[in-house]
């Protein structure tokens, strides 16, 4: 594989991060719209996002034994045409067990067949000095495509008469995208032949996903992930705070969930790769400093009442927060290469640590809307203490919790390394406490 190769091959291959899950996690920016179009109440599609996120994470555990069994640009170009059948399918609006069956769909084309590959594939890019800026670039790269449709779709929203139906054309919009993304990868991502054929013989067997399960990384990696992502799937939530709780106008929500969904993705991704690789020189002690920033965040709106007159402070916290919880997806994942699992585990380890990772997903967004109820039937400012301050407060605790999961995961290595040292001494030096 040529350098030429590699880059278009990357360039393509992290395009399709920024499309095949935008109908899936569409609620980050039109949540009431998106439930209205589709005919449900807000907590039959919470209920209905909930169960995605169930056969996600089973899902997750096939992933790593497809993405070691199989090449990962036949699984890619598979999960992109099957999601786009899904996406054009669910712009029918097909009632509520259509729906339902059209996001299992996505669960297993977007999980069992595409994020396992797409780990191991950008991860065979490059050696473990480069997993930080890999997978930063990969999620800045996934940001700007993300944002660029995000814009798009919010102008046809707003361009409808009435913003539900706007959503259905986005629905289908996004469903063609994948069709043209399967057909990009399919003809022009290059595979490393060889490198891949070493690989192959080390699929997941039984065997090494019980190897993977007794692999004390698979669940500081996954229970870190686990943690942070309990921020991300709560953003799509901040919506109808903004909205109702500070006063702000349904059209700004639209452009301030692209920004927040999509533009921190692509400019905090990077940044947080290059940080890791140059300055921490390990994920997981930069990943201790996100979980105190957010836990501060989370401490703060606690703390702050709902006002219209603190609309534009409780924004910019709001935006700090997302750079955070970006700047920590773009590298949380390149702890698989910088602990030294090798290539040929890999795959196991990331389908079972992808499993808990991914877990808030099957809860959270049912409880998400069990606690802030129907927001358009809330008040306008409602009382302090209510659905919103039992979210923060749980996230108060995931923010603890993952800055003792990363402290863990930094003394074990430091620990591994020591010992490496003191019987080969040109062991490299441990990470940082």
């Amino acid at each position: 594989m040529t350098k030429a190769q590699k880059w278009v091959g990357f360039l393509i291959l992290s395009m399709t991060g920024g499309v095949i899950f935008q109908v899936a996690y569409i609620r980050y920016v039109f949540l009431e719209p998106t439930y209205t179009a589709l005919g449900l109440t807000g907590q039959e599609y919470g209920n209905i996002i909930s169960v995605f996120g169930a056969v996600a994470i089973v899902m997750y555990f096939f992933g790593g034994w497809f993405s070691d069994r199989f090449s990962p640009k036949v699984l890619v170009t598979v999960a992109l045409a099957g999601t786009g059948c899904a996406d054009i399918y669910l712009a029918t609006a097909p009632g509520y067990w259509g729906i339902l069956a059209a996001h299992v769909f996505m669960a297993v084309m977007g999980m069992g067949l595409y994020w396992s590959a797409l780990v191991k594939a950008i991860g065979m890019l490059g050696d473990a000095s480069e997993q930080g800026r890999l997978f930063g670039f990969l999620e800045g790269t996934r940001g700007v495509i993300s944002t660029v449709v995000g814009l798009i779709g919010t102008a046809i929203v707003a361009a409808a008469v009435v913003p539900s139906s706007g959503v259905l054309t986005l629905i289908r919009i996004y469903g063609t995208l994948s069709f043209a993304l399967a057909a990009l990868v399919w003809f022009f991502v290059t595979e490393d032949e060889e490198r891949l054929a070493g690989l192959r013989g080390g699929a997941v067997t039984l065997r090494q996903l019980a190897a993977a399960a007794r692999n004390k990384y698979t669940w500081l990696i996954g229970g870190t992930i686990m943690l942070m992502y309990c921020f991300y799937t709560t953003l799509a939530y901040f919506s109808p705070l903004l909205q109702y709780g500070y006063g702000m106008s349904l059209a700004l929500i639209g452009v301030i969930g692209v920004v927040r969904s999509y533009v921190f993705q692509f400019v905090a991704g990077p940044v947080g790769g290059v940080v890791v690789d140059k300055v921490t020189r390990s994920s997981a002690v930069f990943l201790r400093w996100m979980f105190a920033g957010c836990g501060v965040i989370a401490a703060a709106f606690l703390a702050l009442p709902e006002a219209v007159s603190l609309k534009w402070f409780a924004l910019a916290m709001m935006f700090v927060l997302c750079a955070l919880v970006f700047a920590s997806r773009g590298v949380y994942w390149s702890t698989v290469g910088e602990v030294g699992i090798p290539e040929n585990q890999r795959g196991g380890v990331i389908g079972l640590a992808s499993g808990l990772a991914y877990l808030p997903d099957a809860f959270l967004p049912a409880v998400c809307a069990w606690w802030i109820g129907d927001p358009g039937a809330r008040p306008a400012v409602p009382q302090q203490g209510g659905g919103y301050h039992a979210l923060f407060v749980f996230l108060l605790v995931m923010a603890v919790l993952g800055i003792v999961v990363t402290t863990a995961t930094t003394r074990v290595r430091a620990r591994e390394l020591a010992a490496t040292r003191a019987t080969a001494p040109a062991g490299g030096a441990p990470l940082p406490a």
